[in-house]
């Protein structure tokens, strides 16, 4: 199988093609996995909702206000976010999350499924956003 991106090191470092070829790739996945660290219990492992528009300059993900990823990022926003495929495929991101609560912002990445945690919608509290800035990336795409 031929590997279609190979690439360790900062993001600032790749070229137009890899960054096409990187974004595809998380494009195509429904979830990622966020690897954030607990003051408590140390790295903390939970799934992400893959909203639209991502790019590797800003990831957005949808999640619950109350989940353990979402007080692990307030307490420590360094954490990692993977994607894998059933081809053995990785994309392993290293950076910085942010937690975002403005409407206008959740107005403008809400997805249906979000009602079921945020009834009122964007509006509402029971949704927030995690902005994800990642510097580094480890990848190895056929």
């Amino acid at each position: 199988m031929e590997m279609k991106l190979f690439y360790l090191g900062e993001i600032s470092g790749m070229n137009a093609n890899q960054v096409k070829d990187a974004e595809e790739f998380i494009k195509s996945r429904v979830y990622g996995i966020i690897a954030t660290n607990n003051p408590e219990t140390g790295a903390r492992l939970s799934a992400l909702n893959n909203l639209i528009g991502q790019t590797l300059e800003t990831l957005h993900y949808g999640t619950n206000s109350t989940s353990q990823k979402v007080k692990n990022i307030l307490a420590d926003p360094r954490c990692e976010v993977m994607y894998t495929n059933e081809d053995g495929g990785q994309l392993m991101l290293a950076g910085t999350a942010e937690i975002v609560t403005d409407t206008a912002v959740k107005e403008s990445l809400w997805e249906e499924w979000m009602n079921e945690y945020s009834p009122e919608g964007p509006a509402g509290n029971g949704i927030c956003v995690i902005r994800f800035k990642p510097e580094s990336i480890r990848t190895m795409i056929c």
